[in-house]
């Protein structure tokens, strides 16, 4: 995004959705020095995808974690592969905080440069301070398209301002996929 354009999604209401039926490109994604194709996540599998913030301390991140991390057999019944969290945020970071929050289920996209984020139009950058952060979304995929989309409204500048994941919570993955067999 150019300065003006985060400046003004900093300070408003996002009002333009990601649309269900949005074919996602190829991107390369490195985890732990090896390149992977964004394919190699979402092609030929159906896959719920979700994000969190960089502040990986936040007690909001961690119980959204565990909430998906609890809900994970149950997600996996209802015809999904696999369960992908994206942060902005190299994998070894992202590794070591999963294994102390004694994340195991959930499998990690990191994102380090924000590439993948800003395909999907979840990047937010702050210009005064030069940061990268996401706005927070959940995705059900079928075979690298977007079946379902949530995501949360407000964008702030602080992140301490932001609601925090009403949306993309496992709970509303479970009804839409109750809903959808």
């Amino acid at each position: 995004y150019d300065q003006d354009v985060s400046f003004i999604m900093m300070n408003t209401l996002w009002t333009e959705n990601m649309k269900s039926g949005f074919r996602l490109s190829k991107i390369d994604i490195n985890i732990n020095n090896s390149i992977k194709s964004s394919k190699n996540f979402f092609s030929k599998k159906r896959v719920t995808l979700f994000s969190i913030n960089k502040n990986l301390a936040d007690q909001n991140i961690f119980q959204q974690l565990q909430n998906f991390e609890s809900f994970y057999d149950r997600i996996k019944k209802l015809g999904i592969h696999e369960i992908y969290c994206c942060a902005i945020e190299n994998f070894t970071n992202l590794k070591s905080r999963f294994i102390s929050m004694n994340i195991n289920k959930i499998k990690i996209i990191p994102d380090e440069n924000g590439i993948f984020t800003k395909h999907l139009g979840m990047l937010i950058s702050d210009s005064k301070d030069n940061t990268i952060y996401t706005k927070n979304y959940m995705a059900v995929i079928t075979d690298g398209i977007i079946e379902k989309w949530w995501e949360d409204i407000q964008v702030s500048k602080n992140i301490e301002d932001r609601l925090f994941c009403t949306e993309m919570r496992a709970e509303n993955c479970v009804d839409y996929l109750y809903g959808s067999e």
